[in-house]
């Protein structure tokens, strides 16, 4: 019996060394254990505290992260509408609070992005403490177990593993599941008498990781409503909820209208509504005279204490200065991208067995999305086909705006009144100052957001080589401090001339400068500045329209707008990058993703006709493109695609060297010091493979160099580790609003304050990298994951995350932006391939990657600061037509380092799933490091250290500059705080393993001691 139990435990103990061997890195995250120790020299006095907190203490990180997460709702919250000043209320006001989210808000999306809220105050509590008085009885009807239970939506809050389905995704489960009010009870109607100041109601909407909002139902073959797709992989809405039966997830539901309809029917006068979303709400219900809305604010996810800052709003202790990121629309699907948003299978994908994965989890290959509206996305569309409806060209048909918008890009309102006087222009050598003078002229204070739009010429030579235009765009911002009522601010917006370049993929094949006139203007909002500059050009007065309630004139003011003339097309200036130390020319990288030139190629039979201004009606999109895979596509399918070394005239790399170099000696040396290279000799062929290998949430110990293990995490609302404390034992810190509210607040200045904040968290946990932000583009309102992206406009997230990235970055965490690049919906993302024209592709997803990227400096307090220059980028799924993103050498390296230069090192999205990210492709096309926690056989690194790599000297460079990457990267974070450069980095058993090792070897003692009284029984009995 002895020697049985010992046989069994020494082969269970066999089985979990090697298995916890192959998931080391995970084992000791979730355990919180180390895996290294610094041997320092006690002769070297080097200050090692090489990026300092500005707190004593962790609770002190913890409170000013606290006060910096109630400003950021109080600065980015959006007041949408405002009827008799119904808002602010007063202090002492005693209201009745609606909506099941009213006691069950949405602080977060879903996913990997999911974090801890715990510590978020009740609406109720957050009310009380700035002395509103909340209905008792109706707050207990909906905080009851009852209905809470019963009516809590579905995915439920606050849950990021949201597949429910047997086949693995959610398939008609979103619901909203508002209380009827055939539901409520005589109690919870008991005291609307008493608390009937007024009537506050809450309605949410969720989006979450690897799922998108339903926009419509269909049926199971894809056919239905246009813009479904292909599949019956897509999420379906809930049509008995919607008023018409569409299943639109954004529209306000028949529960929703009808508990507003028996609001008013119970005498509230004061009716306000708070949108607790991200995803914009259709806002066809805001003036419908049958539900009786007053006022309508818009919060986003509100974190950990964004509910503080909203009941500051609500009464009047903060006044709303917040801007809306997206057009808010009557109705969303107006919007042309979604005749091509859900991910589609390929329509032959069944001819093509070899295809890996099945349906729309991880590692499938099975589909594809086609950006047929080009670069008109968001307002780009919406005002751009307005002007040529009232310039009558474009064939833009009987175009009704305002049947479409509700609250046009940069909307908001104040509780005060703001008027712009001594509007000026200056043009200098390379940029324009653009000047207004900002006076409250209301009765209290409050906070301006100055917009600068242009217009850019729509010219023959645009209209003959595809380049299209928007009527309107985004190129600066600012906004003023308080002023009271009465004061006046002058503001100055610099307007580099490269922001009014454009694509041309086609004849220059580089950013080019058209000739022609350019009109700047000021503007509350998209709409206003376009109708500025309508009147400018002298356009139909009669035709042009004011939506919003804004309080501009519809016929607009050329008293707010300048023209310049650039007299001669220009394709060379911009044509060239100098951000890599030396001048790249700058060409097209993205080609292979637009459908016509890889039918020029031979690739495909099928060509495209991308949406334009100079035919709307003629191009418009016709539902999904159906596309075919050809069997060239097919193989052009990284990861079926076979990795053939590349031939090289360079020796190969010398690794292991003896030497005494450390990681710390590199501290603040440029990327390009020649003292890289004899430090990079010194690291092993072994030690690349798992540096390269194994990144998931870290990267490893370099024993060689003495470079640390580091613990980097995710997300874009704040440190969380939702995904990998599984024991929970992981202390947590400040929960910040979403992004949404981030860029909302169209203030730079503050956002390099929430960027610190978030990089103190970082030091308080001893965590060097952060899986954030995230910069995709709200290509539509439909997107799962928009609530992790900054806005519909890439200049507008561009500016804030450079921002936010700069403040992050200065308390030593690196940043990895993400999803890079074109993950903008989630339904089928894994793994498809992106159809697009580089155009689009360039100024619309990319730019703001770009802004984020590329180093500049702000002013923050009089002090000039560091924005932008963000360190790493994580790697998207899917694909560059077919390539995938990080396998693709004109994304990954030629435009990620030649154009952009940046010197850290780019990470995958989780790769632990399947081969299809494959590390030779995705070395050889710039990836540095997969997010795979995996070192077992039959694993990337396995084939790595197994692979002959004295045969190729050219993928061994690269894996050596990947190294220098990733290894440049630590030296200048606040991993490095506590090791001088004499220390040394010595590995320790972590006691787990210890404690594996104990029991197999007394396991594997006791089988022998077993075995041994056997012999001595046997013989004895034989005697």
């Amino acid at each position: 019996m002895t020697s049985g139990i010992s046989l069994v435990l020494v082969i269970v103990m066999i089985v979990a060394f090697v298995l916890t061997t192959a998931y080391e890195g995970v084992i000791n995250m979730a355990l919180q254990t180390e895996t290294t120790t610094v041997k320092a020299d006690p002769n070297d006095k080097t200050d090692t505290e090489y990026f300092k907190s500005a707190y004593a203490t962790t609770d002190e990180v913890l409170a000013a992260g606290m006060e910096i997460a109630e400003n950021l709702t109080k600065e980015g919250a959006v007041l949408l509408k405002n009827e008799n000043n119904t808002l602010p209320i007063a202090s002492s006001a005693k209201v009745s609070v609606f909506g099941h989210s009213s006691v069950n808000e949405i602080v977060c999306g879903t996913g990997s992005a999911d974090i801890d809220a715990s510590g978020a105050p009740s609406f109720k509590e957050a009310l009380e403490e700035v002395g509103v008085k909340v209905n008792p009885s109706l707050w207990d009807f909906y905080a009851s177990e009852e209905i809470l239970t019963k009516y809590e939506t579905n995915p439920k809050k606050g849950d990021h593993s949201i597949r429910n389905g047997a086949d693995g995704v959610t398939k008609g489960a979103f619901t909203v599941n508002e209380v009827p009010w055939s539901e409520f009870t005589d109690a919870a109607k008991s005291e609307f008498g008493e608390y009937k100041d007024a009537a506050i109601v809450v309605f949410s909407r969720l989006g979450g990781e690897m799922w998108d909002l339903p926009s419509t139902t269909y049926k199971a073959d894809g056919t239905g409503a246009p813009g479904t797709g292909i599949g019956a992989d897509m999420q379906q809405g809930n049509g008995e909820e919607t008023v018409n039966g569409s299943g639109n997830s954004l529209e306000l539901t028949v529960q929703e209208r009808d508990l507003l309809k028996q609001i008013k029917a119970a005498g509230f006068e004061n009716v306000i509504v708070l949108l607790n979303c991200t995803n914009p709400m259709e806002c066809d219900f805001v003036d419908d005279p049958e539900l009786g809305v007053d006022s309508v604010m818009w919060i986003g996810f509100t974190g950990v204490n964004g509910l503080r800052g909203v009941a500051d709003l609500v009464v009047g202790n903060a006044n709303p200065s917040g801007r809306v990121v997206d057009t808010f629309c009557n109705d969303n699907t107006t919007n042309p991208a979604m005749e091509n948003f859900y991910g589609a299978f390929w329509a032959n994908s069944t001819d093509y067995t070899d295809l890996t994965g099945d349906g729309p989890g991880l590692d499938g290959n099975k589909y594809y999305n086609v950006y047929q509206e080009g670069i008109y996305v968001g307002y780009r569309y919406y005002e751009t086909r307005y002007e040529d409806y009232v310039l009558g060209q474009g064939n833009a048909g009987d175009y009704n705006y305002a049947a479409d918008v509700k609250y046009p890009f940069g909307y908001g309102l104040s509780y005060t009144t703001f008027e712009y006087s001594d509007f000026a222009v200056t043009e200098n050598a390379d940029s324009f100052d653009i000047t207004v003078k900002v006076t409250n002229t209301g009765k209290v204070a409050g906070k301006e957001v100055v917009e600068v739009f242009f217009q850019s010429p729509y010219t023959d030579y645009d209209k003959t080589n595809g380049i299209e235009k928007a009527a309107i765009e985004l190129c600066g911002f600012a906004k003023t401090a308080e002023l009271k009522a009465g004061e006046a601010e002058t503001v100055t917006i610099n307007i580099p001339k490269k922001e009014l370049r454009t694509y041309d993929a086609k004849v220059a094949k580089t950013y080019i400068l058209d000739a022609g006139d350019y009109y700047f203007t000021v503007g509350q909002d998209a709409h206003d500045a376009l109708n500025n500059v309508l009147a400018a050009k002298g356009a139909d007065a009669t035709k042009m329209v004011a939506v919003g309630n804004g309080g501009y004139s519809a016929a607009g003011n050329k008293d707010f707008v300048y023209k310049w003339n650039n007299p001669t097309l220009d394709t060379t200036t911009y044509a060239t990058s100098t951000e890599n130390g030396a001048e790249y020319a700058i060409t097209n990288q993205l080609e292979t993703a637009d459908i016509n030139w890889l039918k020029e190629n031979g690739f495909t039979d099928q060509t495209i006709t991308y949406l334009t201004r100079n035919d709307w009606a003629g191009t418009w999109p016709q539902g999904t493109y159906i596309m075919h895979l050809s069997q060239k596509l097919h193989d052009e399918i990284t990861g079926l695609k076979k990795y053939v070394a590349e031939k090289t005239d360079k020796a190969l790399p010398t690794m292991g060297a003896k030497g005494d170099m450390t990681v710390a000696q590199m501290i603040g040396k440029s990327y390009d010091d020649p003292a890289w290279e004899k430090l990079l000799d010194q690291v092993t062929y072994e030690e690349m493979c798992l540096l390269i290998g194994v990144g998931y949430h870290g990267t490893y110990a370099v024993e060689s160099v003495a470079k640390p293990a580091t613990i980097d995490e995710n997300g874009p609302q704040g440190f969380t580790m939702k995904l990998t404390d599984v024991m929970g034992n992981a202390d947590t810190m400040t929960a910040y609003s979403d992004e949404n509210i981030m860029a909302a607040t169209w203030n730079t200045e503050f956002m390099y304050k929430v960027g610190q904040s978030i990089g103190e968290d970082g030091l308080a946990l001893e965590m060097a990298g952060l899986y954030g932000p995230a910069m995709n583009t709200h290509r539509t309102a439909y997107a799962g994951r928009n609530f992790e992206y900054y806005s519909e406009d890439g200049f507008l997230g561009g500016k804030i995350a450079a921002a936010e990235v700069g403040g992050i970055q200065s308390k030593g965490v690196y940043v990895y932006v993400k999803h890079f690049a074109f993950n903008d919906s989630e339904t089928n993302t894994r793994c498809y391939s992106i159809f697009s024209n580089e155009q689009a592709m360039r100024e619309v997803y990319l730019e703001p990657f770009e802004h984020a990227i590329i180093e500049r400096t702000m002013t923050v307090d009089g002090k000039e600061v560091a924005v932008g220059g963000a360190m790493n980028v994580m790697n998207s799924f899917g694909r560059v037509g077919v390539v995938w993103t990080g396998a693709h050498v004109g994304l990954m390296t030629n435009i990620l380092r030649g154009e952009w230069g940046m010197d850290g090192f780019a990470l995958t999205d989780y790769s632990n799933n399947g081969n299809t990210y494959d590390i030779f492709l995705g070395i050889m096309g710039g990836t540095d490091s997969w997010d795979n926690s995996n070192a077992g056989p039959m694993t990337r690194v396995d084939k790595l250290k197994r692979y002959d790599i004295t045969q190729d000297p050219a993928l061994a460079h690269r894996m050596r500059e990947a190294t220098h990457r990733i290894l440049y990267t630590v030296a200048n974070s606040s991993a490095m705080n506590g090791i001088a450069p004499s220390s040394r980095i010595v590995a320790v058993i972590p006691w787990w393993r210890a404690l594996i090792i104990g029991v197999g070897a007394v396991a594997a003692l006791g089988l022998v001691a077993s075995i041994v009284m056997i012999v001595k029984n046997k013989k004895k009995a034989n005697a």
